[in-house]
């Protein structure tokens, strides 16, 4: 995936853990994670942005 996609599917992601419970958001990164590190980091980062 390009760059830019993968900020998108970041993007995306966050935008869909809205209102979701703080605990639920760490497991799902974590879950991201596992598939591979990067993709956990970048959805943190994103939800962190998203506030």
């Amino acid at each position: 995936m390009a760059a830019e996609q993968q900020q998108v599917l970041f993007d995306n992601t966050a935008r869909a853990m809205r209102g979701v419970p703080q605990e639920i958001q760490e497991r799902w990164i974590g879950h991201c994670a596992k598939a591979d590190p990067a993709y956990g980091k970048g959805v943190a980062k994103a939800i962190e942005e998203l506030g």
